[in-house]
């Protein structure tokens, strides 16, 4: 009547394309250097990207002026014994009492790995630096440079010196997934063992290890678990877990530095996966996994598993905001993935929330804000797998919010595959907030599919 149009339906948000990750910083001077130790020392080793500058920057110092180094370094040392003080030390040419390595079955294997590249690096700092550190990033998300790396072989063949065990076991697990042919060529001519080795790894690499749920019952400290399981065949032994998932899920007061984990493997994601999910499960209501874990998970690369999908499955159900909020960023992150598919998270919602393990209402927060970053096809992926458990289960709190969630998610991307138990729930008399929310969800959804077997019947209420 007055002329003006309609306002227009508001667009549905679009999920940005996954940048290219980042360079490293540039290598770190010895004030530098100092600054990010002092970071480290104070706040604890929490960050896999100053963890890899700093070592870098150690190894600078001892191959340049050993007394400079020791001035400006030296002051740094804090009064207790550890891996960053001893290697400090060594970095100035002096040895410094050092904690011994703790290998017992329940040690985590990649807190192991990480310290015992630290430990072997120290008698190399103070005997004979290496020219560099074959396991160094070359991008925030972990990975090497192929050729780097080649570069520094050629220098061992020519020079005489083997990098250490670890540094090369690092290296290796770093190595993007595909690299330049030329790369492979010239590795072939690479003499010394660590060359033969390289060589070796580019012509066959890793072979994904397969990965698998396994459930443990309820313990005094902790409600039943689900837990992920690696088989090691095929993997470096320091990165294998030949424990149980009842060993693997024992209850410690101790998290271990989680954030660092994901950048030991980033070209196989569902690897980092399998060691942090026990730890993520175990922290769902008690301790605090951190959030650096779940942006290493969303750098990484490779096929998406088990493990991976129970990874995000905890950490969208913390209790902690935080935690779950990094989710949902990591959720966004992997969305824009061509190779990612959410699917797996909602099979272990429907699992777990059906099974009282997890608080449904947790999860609609992380992926409500998902959907506002326009990873629609995600939550309805999460959404439409969860709810066949959930439907056939008791109604719980956050189900009619999650079946709306699924709804905006559908229309969003436009799905029209009818969930299990969705038809006997809109058929039902009444307007709940439950039965409400299904109707919502069936019109998003359109008519039924030829699978389905016909329209949609109206409740007559």
């Amino acid at each position: 009547m007055l002329g003006t149009a309609a306002p227009a339906a508001a667009p549905a948000p679009v999920l940005v394309a996954a940048d290219l990750p980042a360079r490293m910083p540039s290598p770190l001077g010895l004030g530098a250097l100092a600054g990010e130790l002092s970071v480290l020392l104070r706040n604890g080793d929490t960050d896999p990207v100053r963890h890899e500058a700093a070592l870098d920057g150690l190894v600078r110092a001892a191959r340049g002026d050993r007394e400079l180094a020791a001035r400006v370094l030296e002051p740094l040392i804090p009064q207790w014994p550890g891996y960053w003080p001893a290697l400090i030390a060594a970095a100035c040419g002096r040895s410094r009492a050092r904690p011994a390595r703790q290998t017992t079955r329940e040690s985590p294997p990649l807190s192991l790995f990480i310290d015992g590249r630290s430990a072997e690096l120290i008698p190399r700092l103070i005997q004979q630096p290496p020219p560099g550190l074959l396991a160094t990033p070359s991008t925030v998300d972990g990975h090497v440079d192929p050729a780097r790396a080649l570069s520094l072989l050629r220098q061992a063949d020519n020079d005489g010196w083997q990098p250490s065990a670890g540094d090369l076991t690092q290296a290796l697990m770093r190595l993007p997934r595909e690299v330049d042919p030329a790369v492979h060529t010239a590795a072939a001519r690479l003499a010394s063992p660590a060359g033969r080795r390289f060589a070796a790894w580019l012509s066959t690499g890793v072979t994904e290890p397969r990965t698998w749920i396994e459930e443990v019952d309820k313990t005094a400290y902790l409600p039943s678990l689900r837990v992920a399981m690696l088989d090691p065949v095929g993997l470096p032994s320091e990165l294998g877990d030949a424990r149980t998932a009842s060993e693997r899920s024992a209850f410690t007061w101790h998290m271990p530095p989680l954030a660092l984990w994901p950048m030991v493997t980033p070209s196989h994601r569902e690897i980092a996966a399998a060691h942090l999910q026990p730890y993520v499960a175990i922290a769902l209501d008690r301790q605090d996994p951190g959030t650096g874990f779940l942006y290493g998970l969303a750098a990484a690369d490779g096929p998406v598993g088990p493990a991976t999908a129970a990874t995000m499955m905890y950490a969208l159900a913390n209790r902690r905001e935080n935690v779950r909020l990094a989710a949902g960023d990591a959720l966004t992150a992997l969305a824009s993935r061509p190779d990612w598919d959410s699917s797996g998270v909602g099979v272990e919602l429907g699992i777990l929330a059906s099974s009282d393990r997890v608080v449904l209402r947790r999860t609609l927060q992380p992926l409500t804000e998902a959907l506002k970053a326009g990873a629609h096809d995600a939550v309805w992926q999460i959404a439409s797998a969860a709810l066949p458990d959930l439907l056939a289960a008791k109604p719980r709190p956050g189900l009619p919010e999650l079946l709306r969630l699924a709804a905006d998610a559908a229309r969003a991307g436009r799905h029209t595959a009818v969930p299990a138990g969705l038809a006997a729930l809109t058929d039902k008399p009444g307007r709940s907030q439950l039965t409400t929310a299904a109707r919502k969800l069936a019109e998003a959804l359109g008519p039924w599919s030829a699978t389905q077997g016909g329209p949609i019947h109206r409740s007559p209420v």
